[in-house]
Formats: C-alpha cells, structure tokens, sequence
C-alpha cells in the first residue's frame, strides 16, 4: 500500500464542525462590512510579486513564496490582501482619478475574504496559508472620521462572530516621527534611527540594533568598507542606479526580497562613517516607545516626555489622537480594555500614522486578531496620480477561531443533515431521490444513502450524527403513496403522504424552532 502524501508544514485542513465555524465567522464578518455599506471585491491569489517587495517591507519579503512563472515573469502568492485591493481599486478607477474630481468621487469602500500566504513559524492559529477578512476606505478626506469607522467595523465584526473580550491597542507612528524629527543630530541619523525604532519591537533588539554600528565594521574587509565609503559619497540616486546595473549584470531579480534601494541603504549603514547616535536620543526613543496606558493618561506622559527634549512638536498629532477617539465614541462599541500604545508598531512599512491591533483578552499569547491602519502613501507609490489617503484592517480567521474557542471539535464530525432518505426493501433508488427532492425544496438539508445500509444499521448511523429524522422508503408505503419518518429525538413514527412531505417539513421546521426559542 503506498504511504499517504505528508501534509504541507504549516497548512492544516478544515474538516466537518471546523468548516462550519470557518464559514459562520466568515458570514459574521461579511454581513458586517455589507451593513457598512464596503463592496466586496475577489482579488487573485497569484499576484506579481513587486509591489509587495517594494512596498510592505523586511518582515513580509523575508516571508513570501516568490517564483517565476513559465513565462519567466516573477510572481508570488499573496502575503496579505491590502496591496491587492488598493490595485483593484486603482485598476478600475485609476482612469477617471484627477485632482479637479470631487474628492467624494474618489471615495470607495471595499472589503474582501480570502487565503494569503506567508512562511510563518506555525503555532495554533498562524498557518503559512491563513484566512483573512478586512475592509479598505479609500479617498476620505476626513481622516480621523475614517479612522474611527474602521476601528468601529473591526470590533463589530468581532463581537458578531462572537468575542466577548475584545482589547484594542491604538498608536500613531506620527508620535515617534515627531520625537526624531527634533532631535539635534544628523539627518542621516534621524532615518537610520526611524528605520531601526520601527523594525525592531523589542527593547533588547532595538537598542543592540542601534549599537550594531561597532560589531559590523570591525570584521568587514577593507575592499567591503571601500564599496560602502564609496555608495555613501554619491546621490542616493546614483547609487540606487549603481546596484541596479550590477544586479542586471548577474540577472538577479532581487536579493533576499530586497530592492536596490535598500541594498544601497543596508551597504551604506554598515560603512565607516555611518551617522552616530548619541545615548540620549537613542534613550528617548525608547522611553517613548514604552509609553503604554488608557489614552488621556498616554497623552500627559507623551506630552512630558517631549517637554523634557523642550518641544511641543507633538501637540497636532495628539490632537489627531484626541478627535479620532472622540468620534470613535460616538459609535458606542468601546471594547472593555483600550490602550493606547506608542510602541505599537505593524509588521508592514507602507503605514503612515494611526494603527491599531486587537486581541482576546485572555488568549493573548496567540497573537492579535485584528489590526490595521492608516497607509496614505500606498497608493500613490502603486501608481495613483495623485495622493489618496486610505485607511483599513484585516482580521485573521484562524486566530480568531482558535480565540472563540471555534477551532477544536472533532475532525471526524461532520456537519450533520437534518434527514437521512434510506431505502426499505426492493426499491428503486430513483424513488429516494425524488423523496429527498421533495424535502430539500422545502428548505431541509438532507443525505441520501447510497452504502446499501439496512434499517437498524441506518438508525445507528443517525443516532451517532445526531440526524434527527430517519424518512424509509419502502415497496408497501410507496403502494400507498406515502414514506415512513422516524423521529429520532422522541421515536415518534408516522406514514406521511408524498404530496405532504413538503408541508410536513415546514411545520417540523417550526415545531423545532419554537422549541429552540423556548429553550
């Protein structure tokens, strides 16, 4: 016998009662985004891989399935559903989109379900292929307006698919910008430092990233520092159009998910006289980056702390963060914890300011369920001729599943039919077809058995799927006209004519659903 094909590392299969959680919270959050009044909208899974490389940064690239397709052109399955929806949006408006056009004309809201695929170190509930659900809000010109719908969707969407603890942590990488951006030093050393306070979360990373300057130059080879000292002496242009040459030379399409800009920008970091970084800038960020509270608190902290370096360059940023809770209040669906964290910051580059995550409270350790933000630069860099602010989220299904507590049932357990149509005798199969015909018109899922199962053998297997109504068809009531249906839930056992079955079914349907009431 030859040996099963092993599952693919990081994918699992949803099978029977898990399916049926994934399609109902799918449902939850569909009806959701609908009542919103957010199109849906199918992107392809197949996608062309440069957008991506150049726009959602190092933790994505580093993990997505990238290869050429028999045309030689490189594609790549897609690591998340942002990029693929502004695409479609700039794809079947990108031609009517001018600065004389009304901005409400540019306006959409989109939203989308579907499969995406990183290489993720798996755990229960992050799969390399994982199930996505999110909303995009593209073209309002009211920003914090915007940001407050988004925040309101995703905690609706949520509590539809039933979490009843939601935590909600918002930020606005605005603050960080703001607190770099005065600080006395270079501006080369302002954009390393901004580069670094984003890429690395934690205290530890961060600040032996910042110190890294050290432990790279002292082993690299003189020719290494040459070709360094030499990139950092020219435009950045000039030296982007450089690497771009050299990488032609070889064919090389990109190196480790990197575009030739950030191959000059990693080279030149790395270099003799890369900026330096003095302690207390680099200390200041990370005090600010461990600013964490309930959000009038947050503020007060963010306010002293820039006192402290004698500046008030964050107060229109706080302001933003003032109206944006505001409106989101109106909404009335505040979560029972909301944070506001400075140091959040998402896995993807293309965010400008207001971002946000939520979590179960309780099962953080699995990760957040929910998180998105604000990307006004995006869609631009995608192509738009103009500048479209855009704002949304994305709420991870199998996290979500696993937080519900929606994700362990029985794989053996199928999804059970409301009526099992067996075969009493010598019968025609053709006369159990036209029976579960008649029932499935009037609204019942039903199965026909086709394993040549007798009566009691038919009976267990019900019993055992909680099938809760048995219909024989048998050559004595087919001379009748009629079938035999067994209850299974009180062993009520009654002969109904085939020209009842449909009336049959809708008052058992009522029966059954004035009992669930009751209940």
């Amino acid at each position: 016998m030859q040996a099963l094909e092993p599952k693919i590392s990081g994918t699992r299969d949803y099978v029977g009662e898990d399916t049926v959680a994934l399609y109902k919270t799918r449902a939850a959050v569909e009806v959701t985004l609908k009542r919103y009044g957010y199109a849906a909208i199918e992107p392809p899974i197949l996608e062309r891989s440069s957008p991506f490389l150049n726009r959602s940064g190092e933790d994505i690239r580093r993990r997505m399935y990238i290869f050429p397709d028999p045309a030689g052109r490189e594609v790549c399955l897609r690591p998340e559903l942002t990029i693929p929806a502004c695409r479609t949006y700039l794809r079947q408006l990108s031609s009517s989109i001018s600065e004389a056009q009304p901005s409400a004309e540019r306006e959409a809201r989109l939203s989308y379900v579907g499969p995406a695929f990183r290489y993720e170190s798996t755990s229960e509930g992050r799969y390399r292929q994982f199930y996505q659900a999110g909303a995009e809000l593209i073209g309002a010109k009211r920003r914090e307006a915007a940001d407050a719908e988004i925040i309101a969707i995703a905690l609706e969407s949520l509590d539809a698919a039933g979490l009843e603890s939601p935590l909600l942590e918002i930020g606005d990488l605005g603050i960080l910008d703001a607190f770099i951006t005065q600080l006395a030093i270079g501006e080369r050393a302002k954009t390393r430092l901004l580069r670094v306070a984003l890429r690395n979360r934690k205290e530890e990373r961060f600040l032996s990233a910042v110190a890294a300057k050290e432990r790279n130059n002292a082993p690299a080879s003189s020719e290494f520092n040459e070709i360094a000292a030499l990139l950092s002496c020219v435009a950045p242009q000039q030296a982007e159009r450089l690497v771009k040459e050299v990488l032609a030379l070889g064919d090389v399409r990109h190196v480790g998910g990197r575009t030739a800009e950030e191959i000059v920008e990693r080279l030149t970091s790395r270099s003799a006289d890369q900026p330096s970084i003095s302690i207390e800038a680099t200390q200041g960020v990370l005090e600010l980056l461990n600013i964490r509270a309930d959000p009038p608190l947050a503020f007060d902290m963010i306010r002293e702390h820039f006192r402290k370096f004698g500046s008030t360059a964050v107060d229109p940023v706080l302001q933003r963060c003032e109206e944006r809770l505001q409106l989101f209040s109106a909404y009335r669906r505040s979560p029972a914890a909301l944070k506001f964290n400075v140091g959040l910051r998402r896995g993807l580059e293309y965010y400008t300011g207001f971002v946000f995550e939520i979590f179960a409270q309780g099962s953080e350790q699995i990760g957040h369920l929910c998180g998105g933000g604000r990307y006004d630069n995006l869609l631009e860099a995608l192509g738009a001729n103009l500048s479209l602010p855009a704002v949304g989220f994305a709420i991870g299904l199998d996290r979500l599943l696993v937080a519900l507590g929606k994700s362990q049932a029985d794989s053996r357990e199928f999804h059970a039919p409301q009526a099992l149509v067996v075969a009493a005798g010598a019968v025609r199969h053709e006369e159990c077809i036209y029976v579960s015909v008649a029932l499935r018109n009037a609204g019942w899922t039903v199965e026909t058995e086709t394993s040549g199962r007798r009566a009691r053998s038919a009976l267990n297997y019900a019993l055992r799927r909680k099938i809760p109504y048995v219909v024989f068809v048998g050559e004595q009531e087919l001379k009748n006209k009629q079938v035999r249906i067994k209850r299974l839930d009180d062993r009520d056992d009654q002969l109904i004519a085939l020209s009842a079955l449909e009336e049959y079914a809708h008052q058992q349907t009522a029966i059954r659903a004035c009992r669930g009431r009751k209940s």
